[in-house]
């Protein structure tokens, strides 16, 4: 079941993330030729851009950690299970620690730049920052999911 949840979401994301990588690439194709051609700076384009590649940034983030497409170093051989397992729950901790900082540090940031304004767009700045509790729950959904698929394999 979650993971058919998971799957849902993922495929939501991926056309989300596919739409802002989109508008980003407008958005400094824009600015570039604006600038360089019209010679007229669209100064909202560097706020846009770097709003979007901040919400590509962190929620592709959570797509790659339920890939599993982040780094890994393979250093142990196949035939010590019990060694990996444990290897498998030290990183599953290591990635609460990060989905704890994301989300809730993360929403701190929201909160405190919700205040202020991003004047070129009339968005507050918290649009800057919300995409790490949003990427940081998802995270969380997702590591939730490969734990359970960490214990059904354990127990087979």
């Amino acid at each position: 079941m979650l993971t058919r949840i998971s799957n849902a979401i993922v495929k939501v994301t991926e056309f989300g993330l596919w739409l802002g990588f989109l508008a980003m690439v407008v958005t400094v194709g824009l600015q570039v030729g604006a600038r360089n051609v019209l010679k007229l700076p669209l100064i909202w384009t560097l706020d846009l851009a770097q709003l979007l590649f901040s919400w590509l940034i962190f929620i592709g983030a959570a797509v790659a950690f339920r890939r599993g497409a982040h780094y890994v170093v393979d250093l142990w051989p196949e035939n010590w299970r019990r060694f990996r397992f444990v290897l498998e729950i030290v990183g599953v901790l290591a990635a609460a620690i990060v989905i704890y900082v994301l989300v809730v540090h993360g929403w701190t940031l929201v909160e405190i730049r919700s205040t202020s304004n991003v004047s070129t767009l009339g968005i507050a700045h918290s649009w800057m920052f919300l995409p790490m509790p949003i990427g940081g729950g998802l995270m969380l959904i997702f590591l939730i999911e490969a734990v359970q698929n960490m214990f059904r394999k354990g127990s087979q």
